[in-house]
């Protein structure tokens, strides 16, 4: 009988020491399927590092050939104020200059209609351009308007 009653006695110790330590396990305090997801900063998180500085676009190429060309013939299109951003690219095996950045073709070839009197074999050519400011509503209007409240 005293075994019996030892043994009874160490099953519900056992029992109820289980249920204490387990106790709580399965709340939603600690449940992490539960966990309310911040979409706000998870959009952020993946905005900010997929960011590019490059966008799909068109560009005036209008040189291709060795670095030193490159260089003179950016060199000379700064000398002559025509444009201050003539970008050199290296895309094996030659230097390129690219002038420009155009959301559409029809804003290039516009533009290569000017940049043809100084560079006649020059072309517009679609890649991925650099991002650029656009004009606002403030940057259109004539700076001698004068704005009324009528």
């Amino acid at each position: 009988m005293k075994h019996l009653l030892i043994t009874v006695l160490i099953c519900i110790t056992a029992h109820t020491s289980h249920a204490k330590s387990s106790q709580g396990v399965f709340t939603a305090s600690n449940d992490t399927l539960n966990v309310p997801m911040d979409l706000d900063s998870a959009y952020l998180h993946f905005s900010e590092n997929s960011k590019s500085t490059l966008f799909e676009g068109y560009t005036i190429q209008i040189f291709s050939g060795d670095r030193s060309g490159a260089n003179a013939v950016r060199a000379n299109i700064i000398s002559l104020g025509i444009d201050n951003d003539a970008r050199m690219v290296y895309r094996e095996p030659n230097f390129k200059i690219h002038i420009g950045s155009f959301p559409d073709v029809s804003a290039a070839e516009r533009a290569l209609s000017e940049w043809r009197v100084h560079y006649p074999d020059a072309f517009v050519l679609k890649t991925l351009i650099p991002w650029y400011e656009l004009p606002t509503q403030d940057d259109l209007v004539p700076s001698d308007t004068v704005h009324s409240d009528q």
